[in-house]
């Protein structure tokens, strides 16, 4: 299969040649090491979090005659991907200078790089509906993030593997947004009405439960891997 991408939307096949994807790399954790006097080895502290990183690509086209485009398009943020995991998408910005040099009478070569950010998310996220008490599993390789619609009145608890939200003045609905960390109906800001911690999925088995007048949840789970 001829190598591309895909980023904003775009393919890079209608404009160029791909000489060759990048690899795909599981991001680096942060974790400080600290060296102690006296003490062999070393301690380590380990931040939760995981870097960023750059997949640099190699380019070929033809002429210049698309050149102008090129630029406008491999400028700022978006979401990209590689053809080499078509069933991920990475979040990624553009931030080194291209230049273009000639490797033949009408061919010039270019190297970009995304740098990216240390997750990427499975695109086909099915919405998954419950209408009683369940469980979800994650098949990620690190903890998601969801959007749950919560369709009811009231008060309601939600109880997300032990974790307590307390939701109050529900009106038809409302949505809870890990990733953003809002609640909100439609453009109605409903944080004050939410108490607890924002849920997330954690890798394998989840259970969700809850009290109150509530019909069903509707969830984009946000499945990721590192």
């Amino acid at each position: 299969m001829i190598p591309y991408f895909i980023f904003k939307g775009i393919d890079s096949k209608d404009y160029m040649i791909v000489n060759k994807l990048p690899s795909i790399i599981k991001a680096e954790a942060d974790i400080d090491k600290i060296e102690v006097e006296g003490r062999n080895g070393f301690l380590t502290i380990d931040k939760g979090t995981h870097k960023g990183y750059v997949k640099q690509i190699e380019c070929t086209i033809r002429n210049l005659d698309n050149v102008d485009f090129i630029c406008s398009w491999l400028e700022g943020s978006g979401d990209i991907i590689f053809s080499n995991e078509l069933d991920k998408i990475y979040k990624a910005t553009i931030i080194n200078q291209i230049e273009f040099k000639k490797v033949a009478v009408t061919f010039h070569r270019f190297i970009i790089n995304f740098e990216v950010q240390p997750h990427k998310y499975l695109i086909s996220n099915d919405l998954i509906t419950l209408t009683s008490p369940g469980a979800i599993y994650n098949p990620g390789s690190a903890n998601s993030k969801p959007l749950i619609k919560v369709y009811g009145t009231g008060s309601i608890t939600l109880n997300i593997n032990s974790n307590i939200i307390n939701l109050t003045n529900v009106s038809g609905y409302v949505t809870i947004d890990s990733e953003l960390m809002d609640a909100y109906k439609d453009t109605l800001l409903k944080n004050t009405d939410t108490n607890g911690e924002f849920p997330v999925f954690k890798v394998g088995n989840n259970t969700i439960s809850w009290t109150g007048a509530v019909s069903k949840l509707e969830i984009i789970p946000n499945w990721r891997w590192i």
